[in-house]
């Protein structure tokens, strides 16, 4: 089973010690049945009932506490289980490359990490409880064997017969679900594009209308899909109720017919099948949970699997035949330049065939204390560039160097702390991570210097206050980039959401000044009007460096 073979693999807690409570409640629940019967013959003989009632307490006492100990046990295993994979996966998100993201997209990922934990983590009381019907049900056939073993052989084989189409049911729904979480991608997709581009849609009927559409569309395909799963589900269900109520008047009417059996043990069998109606039904209810409980541990180790091939992919491509990733003890604190010498990137199709754009090769040097603007059409590479120079891609060589110190694989990490960046799809984080000591006063300082001051305060190691505009929300990044006093501050396009008038202040004001605090400037910009702020101009076309002035 898919789902002891993951708390196998991910937690160290002792799952066995959780199987045998969930068997001596079971044994315990069984044991109800028998003292029951018994002491109903007990009533009809005139016996003393004082030691059926003390063994039915007794029993009934180990019942329920194994089954709280059971379920608490479980609960904490499968949460072990959960951290340990969350904390696993997380830590991978950062080992991989950002083509991997890109690729995969926000939404796509949100919803593998959280919808599947999620699943697992709600089912397991039900599974504990499924679990422990089971050796309840065992024991029950095991005392009706006891009563009448041929009652007890025609029991099985109608079991049997069941199982058989249980398990081709079965199939068919996991295939079934299975097919749903790929139209629920396509589903995803497009709820993201009716939040995300609100604004385009709110000024474009058309275009909304459309994107409802293919909501509305997939959201049939989806719920044709899921009424099937139901339909097959309950089919389910009652071929179970059907495996009762056959077995009942087989064992009632027909057996005693053809074999000698005491009317005492015709009253036991018949109560001892109307017992297990109940664990039966909760046995059949659970196999959609395990359907799905499967499904998400499989979406679990997919997503990981994803991950270990892409990082293991990106060392293999940088590191030769090395067979183990060493971490490198460099440490860049500053640099004299940074050199790329034939540095290029091509952007692969999904197949994997044919290249949609190159970059490169680049053959040029940033020196320490410059100011750089990087110009150049929409398409032409300038982002491309930045996410090479920042070592967020991976170039196809290695030919990157810092003060003529290669950097390989294992330096990426070191290389990457020189920067502090703001892309054009910039994050602005709720507080200042990675920024110890944080100094208040400083922090106001830069508020002022934003022209922030009378909108934003610094509180609790962060701002009170994201929900800005993209301009001022930009002006928020650029204060948590200069805190991080890395050597060099990377933009892409930060004025362009900034009004007239702190444009020219920006270029004209802000970045001398930040240059005259011994940082690098590397910035992508079309304001034509201030390039004379610059001490180069990079001019890039068709992802080629065709100018340095």
């Amino acid at each position: 089973m898919r789902l002891i073979q993951f708390i196998e693999k991910e937690t160290s807690k002792p799952y066995k010690q959780i199987l045998l409570i969930v068997a001596i409640a079971g044994i315990a629940n069984s044991l109800l049945l028998g003292i029951v019967n018994h002491a109903t013959q007990a009533v009809a003989d005139n016996e003393n009932l004082t030691q059926y009632f003390w063994l039915y307490m007794v029993a009934f006492a180990l019942f329920l506490y194994a089954q709280w100990f059971a379920f608490e046990r479980a609960i904490i295993t499968i949460e072990d289980a959960i951290y340990n994979v969350r904390i696993r996966l997380t830590s991978k998100i950062r080992q991989v490359e950002l083509p991997f993201m890109e690729e995969q997209g926000s939404n796509s990922l949100y919803a593998r990490f959280t919808q599947s934990d999620m699943l697992i983590s709600q089912s397991i009381p039900q599974i504990t409880g499924a679990a422990q019907m089971s050796v309840l049900l065992i024991f029950s056939f095991l005392y009706l064997a006891y009563i009448s073993f041929f009652s007890f052989l025609i029991c099985m084989a109608g079991i049997l017969v069941s199982a058989a189409l249980f398990l081709a049911k079965t199939r068919r729904i996991t295939a079934l679900l299975q097919e749903v979480k790929q139209k629920e991608v396509s589903y995803f997709k497009s709820i993201s594009h009716l939040i995300n581009g609100f604004k385009e849609i709110k000024i474009n009927r058309k275009k909304g209308q459309e994107i409802l559409q293919n909501i509305a569309t997939e959201s049939a395909e989806i719920e044709k899909i899921k009424l099937e799963v139901g339909k097959q589900e309950s089919r389910l269900w009652g071929h179970g109720r059907i495996l009762v109520y056959t077995l009942l008047p087989v064992l009632i009417f027909v057996i005693p017919s053809i074999t000698d059996i005491p009317t005492d043990n015709i009253y036991k069998i018949s109560s001892t099948i109307l017992f297990i109606t109940g664990p039966i039904a909760i046995l059949i209810n659970i196999m959609p949970v395990l359907n799905r409980v499967n499904l998400s541990i499989g979406e679990l180790v997919s997503l990981e699997a994803e991950m270990d091939q892409v990082i293991s992919k990106a060392f293999s491509r940088h590191n030769g035949d090395e067979k183990e990733e060493r971490s490198s003890d460099l440490i860049f604190s500053d640099f004299k330049e940074i050199s790329m010498q034939n540095v290029s990137f091509t952007y692969t199709s999904d197949s994997g065939g044919s290249s949609d754009f190159s970059a490169g090769p680049f053959n040029e040097t940033i020196y320490k204390g410059e100011l750089i603007f990087i110009i150049g059409g929409n398409g032409s590479g300038k982002s491309t560039y930045l996410k090479l120079l920042t070592g967020l891609y991976y170039p196809e060589n290695s030919n990157l160097f810092v003060d003529s110190i290669a950097i390989d694989k294992t330096s990426y990490p070191a290389y990457r702390d020189l920067f502090s960046a703001i892309f054009t799809d910039f994050h602005l984080f709720d507080k200042f991570y990675g920024i110890e000591n944080i100094d208040s006063k400083k922090v106001n300082y830069w508020l002022e210097k934003m022209k922030m001051q009378d909108k934003v305060e610094y509180k609790d190691g962060g701002f009170t206050r994201t929900s800005l505009s993209t301009g001022q929300r930009k002006r928020l990044a650029f204060i948590a980039a200069i805190l991080e006093d890395k050597p060099i501050l990377v933009m892409d396009e930060f004025a362009a959401d900034q009004d007239p008038q702190f444009r020219q202040y920006f270029y004209e004001t802000l970045l001398p000044e930040i240059k005259a605090m011994g940082k690098t400037v590397i910035a992508v910009t079309h304001d034509d009007h201030y390039f004379h702020v610059a001490d180069r101009l990079l001019k890039m076309e068709e992802g080629r460096m065709v100018k340095s002035m």
